[in-house]
């Protein structure tokens, strides 16, 4: 039992709490599949949801119809980064949709367009192109957990 311990504190210090503009993803199918957003403060996240509607939910209504336990978000070090602009480019997007596809238009390219402003991108509809585009525009080295 002693050397579960060190295990669970060097767990705990890999955690972090997303700040404004920091970009977030989980799991959705085993790791087989992602979902992704941007944190916008006060516990919300925007997306894209599988209607093609962006909006805003919490935390938990984000992982909800996944396989996700966790919510990874974009960090620099052992800090979360992220940007006010591209906070506020999410929340002008609220309430509007877009033609959802799982492959050709997903909430990866509309999470690069928040990086970016360029919301018709059709380069970053996978989660390792998106993890490019983050370090490239806010400068992130690694993915921390949410701490909740």
């Amino acid at each position: 039992m002693i050397g579960i311990i060190p295990h669970l504190n060097e767990f705990k210090k890999r955690r972090v709490k997303p700040v404004i503009g920091s970009v977030v993803y989980c799991d959705l199918i085993s790791n087989f599949a992602s979902h992704s957003g941007i944190y916008i403060g006060n516990n919300q996240i925007v997306h894209l949801n599988g209607r093609g509607q962006i909006e805003m939910v919490s935390p938990e209504k984000f992982i909800t119809g996944t396989t996700a336990y966790s919510i990874n978000v974009s960090c620099r070090g052992k800090k979360a980064v992220g940007s006010r602009t591209v906070a506020n480019r999410a929340k002008k997007k609220l309430n509007t949709s877009r033609e959802y596809n799982l492959f050709f238009d997903n909430c990866h390219q509309f999470v690069a367009g928040c990086l970016t402003s360029d919301f018709d991108n059709n380069a970053n509809n996978f989660l390792w192109i998106l993890e490019m585009t983050t370090e490239e525009k806010l400068g992130s080295d690694n993915w921390r957990l949410w701490e909740v």
